[in-house]
């Protein structure tokens, strides 16, 4: 009924909002396209993640590859080129992605996946390596696994190019054992963010679903900050430990809760230290705020354990 009056009368569906995203996560930089580079130090090792993020400006396509040298594109002087050990392109128009290797002249065979970007909307493309293959991830779900054609010690270069303004490229994480500790370099002084990502561990065999993790801050023996998603409730826990005494839990959310329980969602979390509290992000968007129970200045050690796969830990 409803469609049918919107129909007679012209009335519109009301469009869904979408959460607002912010640009202290990484999307306030530009890089220049085409983009070249090549991996500086030892070769890629298990466990590292490519992360490629930025905005579409063209309706045709754009382009990220691996490949085993710096011939990435013909011209008068290059008539042949390195191989493409992984080519993930982008058909914005066909609302595709095709992944493939070219080795020796040589195509692959092609996998294809979906995907719903238009110009203007902005993209994040990582690829997990591993000995034996690469996992695809498209803003932040698993779409694809790419068996390697040839070992991962032969990429030498990354190239992107195409219709895209390009906001980050980065390479982070290896393989973690949990629980994961560190100590924080200089501690954790406002102006600092800590970026912790991964997946959430599933047991098919054992049929074990997961059912937090968390991120501790510690000040010496205190907890300054405990944050813990609680899949069972869809609550984010927020409290502290000082002297022995817990705080009451803190759960509200400005942007419900937005993390899924399947091993092929992906989640970034970037606690923003400030001068009075902690912000948090999650996968762009903001979650809420936990206002400082010590100096930031004493925090210094990081605790991350719990159903999860961890993917990547680092302080900007």
């Amino acid at each position: 009924m409803a469609a049918i009056l919107r129909k007679l009368f012209g009335l519109k569906k009301k469009k869904k909002s979408l959460p607002r995203k912010d640009s202290v996560t990484g999307r306030n930089k530009t890089f220049n396209v085409p983009y070249l580079s090549r991996l500086e130090g030892n070769a890629l090792q298990p466990g590292q993640s490519l992360i490629v993020r930025g905005t579409i400006i063209g309706r045709e396509e754009f382009l990220i590859n691996f490949t085993s040298g710096p011939r990435v594109e013909l011209d008068e002087e290059t008539e042949e080129l390195d191989n493409r050990l992984l080519s993930v392109r982008v058909d914005v128009a066909a609302k595709r992605v095709y992944l493939n290797a070219c080795i020796d002249g040589e195509w692959g065979r092609e996998g294809v996946v979906k995907h719903k970007w238009v110009a203007g909307d902005d993209f994040d493309i990582r690829v997990r390596c591993h000995r034996e293959c690469y996992d695809v991830f498209i803003d932040y779900t698993l779409v694809a696994t790419f068996a390697h054609y040839r070992p991962l010690s032969t990429v030498s270069h990354l190239y992107i190019n195409g219709d895209i303004q390009l906001a980050s490229v980065s390479w982070e994480g290896k393989y973690y054992a949990l629980a994961y500790s560190a100590e924080i370099p200089e501690n954790l002084y406002p102006g600092r963010r800590l970026h912790v990502s991964g997946t959430f561990k599933v047991d098919d065999e054992l049929k074990a679903k997961p059912t937090s993790f968390f991120i501790d801050l510690l000040s010496g023996p205190d907890t300054a900050l405990h944050f813990e998603p609680l899949l069972a409730r869809k609550k984010v826990v927020r409290r502290s430990c000082i002297n022995g005494e817990w705080s009451a839990d803190q759960i509200s959310s400005e942007a419900g809760f937005p993390f899924k329980k399947t091993a092929s969602n992906l989640f970034d979390v970037v606690i923003a230290c400030n001068e009075n509290n902690f912000t948090f992000y999650v996968n762009d968007v903001l979650l809420g705020v936990f206002n400082h129970v010590v100096s930031p200045r004493s925090i210094d050690k990081i605790v991350v354990s719990g159903d999860l796969v961890l993917h990547g830990v680092h302080l900007k």
